[in-house]
């Protein structure tokens, strides 16, 4: 039995409370996890809970990282770096968030991305005209959205932008 921690909802068993949880939103495994924790509930019985939410469909880590990684895609623009770090931080296991995030980048290519990115932040501009601090600024705000140095770095010298310094 639990006594170590009072739980706030005295009659909701762990399972109500992860199928509640849910209901409002989808959650990792380890966020539901997480809050049960939270919430007094013993590591057994939420063990059990989130097993039986596994097996009945209704908890799916690949499922949920597959639809945040295409959020943060489509939605975001974040880069590939971001998405990852995103995903860790929802208790994604990292080769699942591998997966959803080259799902995702069927989807929309990080390239097509960072373009969309710096088409939005130069509003009109051309690069080339761009000051060199304003490109340093643009660069670590690039890095900063999670695209990759490689990627930028191609960007830079399609759009004409880089010279040797």
């Amino acid at each position: 039995m639990n006594m170590g921690k009072k739980r706030s909802r005295s009659s909701e068993s762990a399972g109500e409370s992860a199928l509640r949880l849910l209901a409002i939103r989808d959650h990792s495994r380890e966020e539901i996890r997480s809050k049960l924790q939270a919430k007094g509930f013993g590591a057994e019985e939420i063990e059990r809970v989130l097993r039986d939410l596994v097996a009945r469909g209704i908890l799916d880590d690949f499922r949920y990282a597959q639809r945040l990684a295409l959020s943060l895609t489509e939605e975001k623009l974040l880069g590939p770096q971001r998405i990852r770090q995103k995903l860790f931080q929802r208790g994604i296991p990292a080769n699942l968030a591998q997966e959803a995030i080259e799902k995702a980048e069927e989807t929309l290519a990080a390239s097509e991305r960072l373009q969309k990115v710096l088409r939005m932040k130069l509003q009109g501009r051309n690069l080339g005209q761009v000051l060199p601090k304003e490109k340093k600024q643009l660069v670590n705000y690039l890095r900063q959205r999670g695209f990759l140095w490689e990627d930028i770095w191609e960007a830079f010298q399609e759009a004409g932008a880089l010279e040797e310094e």
